[in-house]
């Protein structure tokens, strides 16, 4: 008996663990309207990602002076930092995902700020 309360403990860390490395769903479903909430904000933060291949931020939606600018002016968020501490590869379904929301959420963000 004792021994099953251990093993179901020991499921239920390891099942935590691996949903604590995994992206929330939920926080990618409205990139215009959390853009337009962030330009409101005093110290708005652009969104990017990292790719299992390269250690880079990826900032998408920006033409390169609009990078430039990002750069030297506003801060940029990453949006799966756990990707730095993970060497197992990014699933396509991931990737996606960061593309659409970051692309659509930067290229609001930049029109709502006017550059």
């Amino acid at each position: 008996m004792l021994a099953k309360r251990y093993f179901g403990a020991a499921v239920l860390v390891a099942m935590m663990c691996s949903q604590a490395w995994g992206l929330d769903m939920r926080d990618f479903q409205y990139p215009v309207m959390d853009a337009r909430q962030t330009a409101q904000k005093p110290y708005p933060r652009f969104c990017a990602f990292i790719l299992d291949t390269q250690k880079k931020p990826r900032v998408p939606g920006l033409s390169r002076q609009q990078r430039q600018v990002v750069e030297n002016q506003y801060n940029i968020s990453i949006m799966n930092e756990g990707r730095l501490y993970s060497q197992s590869p990014m699933p396509k379904s991931e990737k996606v995902l960061l593309e659409r929301y970051c692309t659509r959420f930067n290229r609001t963000l930049i029109a709502e700020l006017g550059h």
